[in-house]
């Protein structure tokens, strides 16, 4: 089995355990399963309490090589701050106590709802991770928003596009992570990474056909408070305008070529798509040779390869995504 890096060490997953947080260990493995973002992407602390603020640079210090008894320049690098904010994902069990105790185990049963509800919140969190709005007060803005226009660098066309009123079209998102590259964040404080579940009890509930009534039921509170920092430019790259009809050899080539612009020094790449973009990697390795290939990621799930950039899946990517222009 594969050796855990530095970044799989920091994932939201790694720290949990490492505090010996049973039930937030629990959430995180729930909320993966729907969101494999959090697989490989590192988590820290934001900075300043629920926002991260960051100085991405723009353009490096290079120095000057300099002459026995000569001097050399000033040099500076170019900043902009960056504020990237945290969202609060909730939600709420109420489950009728009576029909809990026809199962036969009613912590079973409990237990049973809560993996379904933690599941879809794993849902909700990858979507605005990828599609998510900052203009909306309880959003940030995901990796969508972020490559929105072919004028950045940062986005490549894949070239095809949307004809009439039907929107063909889907993306591939690749990261490169790292504490000061691409990763993910949980409020400051935090000893759970940001996630909780919090029994409530035997409540009675208002029947909500009729006002005037109630019902016993037992009742759980889910939360996860997260966002993404993207704290250097080029560390967050989009291929766009990928048309359903691509052909599994031009998909790996542009893949290949987008993963060699990616910046030196991560520790780990990774990209994110929908299924039918995974299958049509997996077919292409038959002829791609070790190029694309399945091999065991560090917790030892199998995993799609092309070189060095692991290929994970995330549904809510859509196949109908609008012609970037």
């Amino acid at each position: 089995m594969p050796e855990l890096n530095m970044t799989d060490q920091m994932t939201a997953l790694e720290l949990v355990k490492r505090a010996n947080a049973p039930e937030p260990f629990h959430i995180i493995e729930l909320l993966r399963l729907t969101n494999e973002m959090l697989v490989d992407v590192p988590a820290y602390e934001a900075n300043d309490y629920t926002i991260n603020v960051t100085l991405q640079r723009n353009i490096k210090a290079v120095g000057e090589h300099r002459i026995y008894n000569r001097g050399v320049g000033n040099v500076a690098t170019q900043t902009k701050v960056v504020r990237d904010r945290i969202a609060v994902l909730s939600a709420y069990s109420e489950v009728d106590a009576t029909m809990l105790g026809h199962s036969g185990n009613i912590t079973a049963a409990r237990s049973s709802e809560a993996v379904a509800i933690v599941k879809g919140m794993g849902l909700t969190q990858a979507e605005c991770s990828i599609y998510g709005d900052e203009t909306l007060d309880s959003e940030f803005a995901g990796l969508m928003s972020r490559r929105n226009s072919l004028d950045d660098p940062n986005v490549i066309n894949a070239g095809g596009k949307n004809t009439g009123n039907k929107n063909t079209l889907t993306s591939i998102y690749m990261v490169a992570v790292g504490p000061d590259l691409y990763h993910m964040i949980y409020p400051k404080g935090s000893n759970s990474v940001g996630v909780s579940r919090a029994d409530r009890g035997l409540i009675d509930i208002v029947d909500p056909q009729d006002a005037t009534k109630k019902y016993p039921a037992y009742r759980e509170f889910f939360e996860a408070q997260y966002g993404i920092a993207v704290r250097a430019p080029d560390a967050v790259k989009r291929i766009c305008n990928i048309p359903p009809d691509i052909k599994g050899e031009d998909l790996v080539d542009l893949i290949i070529e987008t993963r060699y612009r990616m910046p030196q020094g991560a520790t780990t790449y990774a990209m994110y798509s929908n299924i039918e973009m995974l299958i049509k990697l997996d077919k292409a390795a038959r002829d791609k040779g070790n190029v694309v290939y399945t091999a065991a990621d560090p917790w030892g799930k199998p995993i799609t390869m092309v070189r060095d950039l692991r290929c994970r899946r995330m549904d809510v990517i859509l196949s109908t995504e609008e012609e970037v222009a």
